[in-house]
């Protein structure tokens, strides 16, 4: 078996997204929609990473 122990770049990228969605609902930044989108892009690429916290 081959184990990977490299950085997890498709989570760390979901995690940035979806924490800036936040900011920016927070702050009030960008429209709505675009606030949302982002966020449920950021989410979508922390599920699919393949990384795992637990």
């Amino acid at each position: 078996m081959k184990n990977k122990t490299g950085i997890p770049l498709q989570f760390i990228f979901g995690l940035i997204l979806a924490l800036g969605a936040g900011v920016s609902m927070y702050f009030d930044t960008y429209p709505l929609g675009a606030r949302i989108t982002v966020g449920i892009i950021g989410l979508l690429l922390i599920a699919t990473s393949k990384y795992r916290l637990l």
